[in-house]
């Protein structure tokens, strides 16, 4: 069950490439191929949840200890 006084920490791109050295076209291609969660858009721009980052990067870790 979700804790509805949870906060939830929004990341626009600039912030996601600072910790993911990657180029931001490669960043969209990881997106339209599924390989990273598609982005929550309010109005135009895209943002993603710090947790859905961390658990990208945390998975892409894991992938590396096999």
């Amino acid at each position: 069950m979700s804790n509805s006084n949870s906060e939830v920490t929004l990341m626009r791109i600039p912030q996601i490439l600072e910790v993911m050295p990657i180029s931001k076209s490669k960043f969209w291609l990881m997106v339209q191929k599924g390989e990273f969660p598609k982005p929550i858009k309010i109005g135009r721009s895209s943002f993603w949840t710090i947790d859905q980052v961390q658990g990208f990067i945390k998975g892409r870790v894991n992938q590396q200890d096999i």
